[in-house]
């Protein structure tokens, strides 16, 4: 072998060995992963069943809670009822209905609660809660509270009817219907129930009252529209009687005007014939006046010229006489003095 050739073999070799000891670490290096993996892996899993561990231990609690709570629950509002019930038996109402209303916040949908709160408001005299708590507590199917449930709701649309008797029959005989219809109910879920039977035949009795009330207002209802009619039509009659009075009284104010009138024209007429005749006189009398006067001039201016002529003849003058003669005034005489 050349010595060429052996160089390069055994440079072969040192490869082809150092390839095998970097094969054999990185096994060993992939070895130690693969372990490692698996010791993450148990871990893991030791870390999921711890976290398993601890939620089994929560469900536990919460399953204990859950059974424990109700009890805890039930004696806290069982003492607040008891609480509440006691004073609802000495009359305070107001007192009461605050312990009724924590004990529903506790429990809502506790028939007992809403029967007792309920009630606490019938007597309070608030009908229209009190009927929304009986009807929550009649629609339960306790077999204790149901039938005392009904009989309340039928208390309080009693009380309701009396109330609305005097302002609205109608709505009171619907009302005293729906507290019939409830005592029916209490009566059927406890038949032995003596007051729920009483209370039952006695609404039934108020019933036919208020139906017979109701006809008599009817009936006296028409006769007030009746009689209002008779006073409308008598009214309409008076004041036709009125207008035709009213159209008599015009047309005889008509005729004593048009009479009215004709007299005015009349005197009217005589005042003008009166002032003709008295013009007419007038115009005479001066006729007359100036004529006399005339007359009397003449006369005047005879005799005194006759007088002068007795003079001259025979009484001797004393001095010389002048006679004027008066101006005669020929106008005519305006006024008859």
């Amino acid at each position: 072998m050349k010595k060429e050739d052996k160089n390069i073999f055994l440079k072969l070799r040192d490869c082809f060995a150092s390839l095998a000891m970097t094969l054999r670490l990185g096994l060993l290096k992939l070895r130690l992963g693969l372990l490692t993996l698996r010791l993450g892996l148990s871990t893991l899993r030791l870390g999921l069943l711890t976290l398993r561990l601890g939620l089994l231990t929560l469900q536990l609690g919460l399953l204990a809670l859950l059974l424990f709570m109700p009890s805890f629950v039930y004696a806290s509002v069982a003492g607040e009822v008891n609480k509440a019930n006691d004073l609802y038996k000495h009359g305070q109402f107001d007192d009461s209905l605050k312990l009724y209303q924590e004990a529903l916040d506790r429990d809502a949908q506790s028939p007992v609660v809403n029967y007792d709160l309920g009630t606490a408001l019938y007597k309070k005299g608030d009908y229209g809660k009190a009927l929304e708590y009986l009807k929550l507590a009649a629609a339960d199917k306790n077999i204790k509270i149901k039938p005392k449930a009904e009989y309340n709701l039928g208390n309080v649309l009693y009380k309701t009817g009396v109330q609305k008797e005097n302002a609205n029959v109608d709505e009171a005989i619907k009302s005293l219907q729906s507290s019939l219809g409830y005592y029916g109910q209490s009566v059927a879920d406890d038949p032995k129930d003596p007051d729920a039977l009483y209370n039952q035949e006695f609404v039934k009795k108020e019933i036919e009252r208020l139906k017979q009330k109701k006809q008599q207002q009817k009936q006296q209802q028409q006769k007030q529209q009746n009689q209002k009619q008779q006073q409308k039509d008598q009214k309409n009659q008076q004041g036709q009687g009125q207008q035709n009075q009213q159209n008599q009284q015009s047309q005889q104010d008509q005729q004593k005007n048009q009479q009215n009138q004709q007299e005015k024209q009349n005197q009217s007429q005589d005042q003008q014939k009166q002032q003709s005749a008295q013009e007419s006189q007038q115009q005479k009398q001066q006729s007359a006046r100036e004529q006399a006067d005339k007359a009397q001039k003449d006369l005047d201016r005879k005799q005194a010229e006759d007088l002068l002529e007795d003079y001259q003849d025979n009484e001797e003058p004393k001095k010389l006489l002048n006679y004027m003669p008066k101006k005669i005034d020929n106008r005519p005489v305006l006024k008859d003095w």
